[in-house]
């Protein structure tokens, strides 16, 4: 079970540090959402809410 629990937060490492990188540059390209046509920031939108929901699902593996 140990074993486990350590594979687990090391998969949670290893995709939670690129997830910051994408969720951190999503939301600073989102700060010039006029810049941007609309299909460019509804994808950046769903880009961020994909994230979050990723970022969730790793924290519970925390659990």
């Amino acid at each position: 079970m140990e074993e486990l629990r350590a594979a687990l937060q090391k998969v949670r490492h290893d995709l939670a540090n690129p997830l910051a990188a994408i969720l951190a540059e999503t939301q600073l390209l989102l700060l010039n959402a006029d810049r941007y046509d609309e299909e460019t920031v509804t994808g950046l939108r769903q880009i961020e809410t994909l994230a979050r929901k990723m970022r969730q699902l790793l924290e519970a593996l925390d659990r």
